[in-house]
Protein backbone atom coordinates (compact mmCIF):
# COMPACT_ATOMS: atom_id res chain seq x y z
CA UNK A 1 0.00 0.00 0.00
CA UNK A 2 1.19 3.50 -0.78
CA UNK A 3 -0.19 6.69 0.71
CA UNK A 4 0.80 9.91 -1.03
CA UNK A 5 -0.30 12.04 1.95
CA UNK A 6 1.73 9.88 4.39
CA UNK A 7 4.75 10.15 2.11
CA UNK A 8 4.47 13.95 1.99
CA UNK A 9 4.17 14.07 5.79
CA UNK A 10 7.26 11.88 6.20
CA UNK A 11 9.27 13.92 3.71
CA UNK A 12 8.28 17.04 5.65
CA UNK A 13 10.46 15.88 8.54
CA UNK A 14 13.91 17.49 8.65
CA UNK A 15 15.27 14.29 10.23
CA UNK A 16 14.07 12.13 7.34
CA UNK A 17 15.50 14.56 4.79
CA UNK A 18 18.88 14.35 6.55
CA UNK A 19 18.71 10.54 6.63
CA UNK A 20 17.99 10.51 2.90
CA UNK A 21 20.86 12.92 2.28
CA UNK A 22 23.31 10.91 4.39
CA UNK A 23 22.29 7.48 3.10
CA UNK A 24 21.13 8.20 -0.44
CA UNK A 25 23.75 6.02 -2.14
CA UNK A 26 23.10 2.93 0.00
CA UNK A 27 19.33 3.46 -0.23
CA UNK A 28 19.46 3.63 -4.02
CA UNK A 29 21.66 0.52 -4.04
CA UNK A 30 19.11 -1.36 -1.95
CA UNK A 31 16.30 -0.30 -4.30
CA UNK A 32 18.35 -1.34 -7.34
CA UNK A 33 19.09 -4.74 -5.82
CA UNK A 34 15.42 -5.31 -5.03
CA UNK A 35 14.47 -4.54 -8.64
CA UNK A 36 17.44 -6.17 -10.41
CA UNK A 37 17.85 -9.85 -9.57
CA UNK A 38 21.23 -10.19 -11.30
CA UNK A 39 22.71 -7.28 -9.34
CA UNK A 40 21.50 -8.80 -6.08
CA UNK A 41 22.89 -12.19 -7.14
CA UNK A 42 26.38 -10.71 -7.64
CA UNK A 43 26.17 -9.21 -4.17
CA UNK A 44 25.15 -12.44 -2.40
CA UNK A 45 27.57 -14.58 -4.41
CA UNK A 46 30.36 -12.94 -2.40
CA UNK A 47 29.08 -15.02 0.51
CA UNK A 48 27.79 -18.07 -1.35
CA UNK A 49 29.40 -18.34 -4.82
CA UNK A 50 27.29 -21.36 -5.87
CA UNK A 51 24.01 -19.43 -5.85
CA UNK A 52 22.30 -18.94 -9.21
CA UNK A 53 19.40 -16.79 -10.41
CA UNK A 54 17.04 -19.75 -10.03
CA UNK A 55 17.91 -19.89 -6.31
CA UNK A 56 16.50 -16.40 -5.77
CA UNK A 57 12.77 -16.39 -5.17
CA UNK A 58 10.49 -13.40 -4.59
CA UNK A 59 9.61 -12.78 -0.96
CA UNK A 60 7.59 -10.05 0.71
CA UNK A 61 9.64 -7.17 2.03
CA UNK A 62 9.97 -6.84 5.77
CA UNK A 63 8.89 -3.61 7.38
CA UNK A 64 10.69 -2.24 10.40
CA UNK A 65 9.81 1.05 11.99
CA UNK A 66 12.83 3.25 12.59
CA UNK A 67 12.87 6.24 14.89
CA UNK A 68 14.80 9.22 13.55
CA UNK A 69 15.94 12.23 15.55
CA UNK A 70 15.31 15.75 14.21
CA UNK A 71 19.00 16.00 13.26
CA UNK A 72 18.75 12.87 11.08
CA UNK A 73 20.35 10.30 13.37
CA UNK A 74 18.84 6.82 13.43
CA UNK A 75 17.76 5.91 16.97
CA UNK A 76 18.86 2.30 17.34
CA UNK A 77 18.07 1.85 21.00
CA UNK A 78 15.16 2.45 23.33
CA UNK A 79 14.00 6.03 23.53
CA UNK A 80 12.06 7.20 26.57
CA UNK A 81 10.53 10.67 26.71
CA UNK A 82 9.47 11.82 30.16
CA UNK A 83 7.11 14.64 31.05
CA UNK A 84 6.16 15.65 34.60
CA UNK A 85 3.28 13.12 34.54
CA UNK A 86 4.08 10.54 31.87
CA UNK A 87 6.76 8.27 30.48
CA UNK A 88 6.56 7.45 26.78
CA UNK A 89 8.42 4.58 25.13
CA UNK A 90 8.95 6.08 21.69
CA UNK A 91 11.27 3.47 20.23
CA UNK A 92 11.38 -0.20 21.14
CA UNK A 93 13.51 -1.99 18.56
CA UNK A 94 12.99 -5.67 17.95
CA UNK A 95 13.50 -8.08 19.57
CA UNK A 96 12.09 -6.00 22.40
CA UNK A 97 10.43 -8.97 24.08
CA UNK A 98 13.83 -10.47 24.94
CA UNK A 99 14.53 -7.55 27.23
CA UNK A 100 11.00 -6.81 28.44
CA UNK A 101 11.77 -7.36 32.14
CA UNK A 102 14.86 -5.10 32.23
CA UNK A 103 12.93 -2.48 30.27
CA UNK A 104 10.07 -2.75 32.75
CA UNK A 105 12.52 -2.31 35.63
CA UNK A 106 13.96 0.76 33.90
CA UNK A 107 10.49 2.25 33.48
CA UNK A 108 9.63 1.47 37.11
CA UNK A 109 12.79 3.28 38.18
CA UNK A 110 11.75 6.30 36.07
CA UNK A 111 8.27 6.19 37.66
CA UNK A 112 9.82 6.17 41.13
CA UNK A 113 11.90 9.21 40.23
CA UNK A 114 8.83 11.00 38.87
CA UNK A 115 6.80 10.16 41.97
CA UNK A 116 9.58 11.30 44.28
CA UNK A 117 9.54 14.70 42.61
CA UNK A 118 5.76 15.19 43.01
CA UNK A 119 4.49 17.82 45.46
CA UNK A 120 1.92 15.62 47.28
CA UNK A 121 4.02 13.44 49.63
CA UNK A 122 1.07 11.32 50.81
CA UNK A 123 0.06 10.37 47.30
CA UNK A 124 3.70 9.90 46.35
CA UNK A 125 4.30 7.52 49.25
CA UNK A 126 1.23 5.39 48.43
CA UNK A 127 2.13 5.27 44.75
CA UNK A 128 5.79 4.58 45.50
CA UNK A 129 4.82 1.56 47.63
CA UNK A 130 2.89 0.05 44.73
CA UNK A 131 5.76 0.83 42.37
CA UNK A 132 8.19 -0.80 44.83
CA UNK A 133 6.12 -3.99 44.62
CA UNK A 134 6.35 -3.89 40.83
CA UNK A 135 10.07 -3.20 40.96
CA UNK A 136 10.59 -6.13 43.35
CA UNK A 137 8.69 -8.41 40.97
CA UNK A 138 10.88 -7.30 38.05
CA UNK A 139 14.05 -7.95 40.03
CA UNK A 140 13.17 -11.53 40.99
Amino acid sequence: DFSFSDTLEILGSSGIRRVLQNHLRSGLGEMKNSLCKSGYLRLVQKYCPRLSLSDLQPWPAGVRAQAVSPDGKLIDDFLFVTTPRTIHTCNAPSPAATSAIPIGAHIVSKVQTLLASQSNPGRTLRAARSVDALHAAFNQ
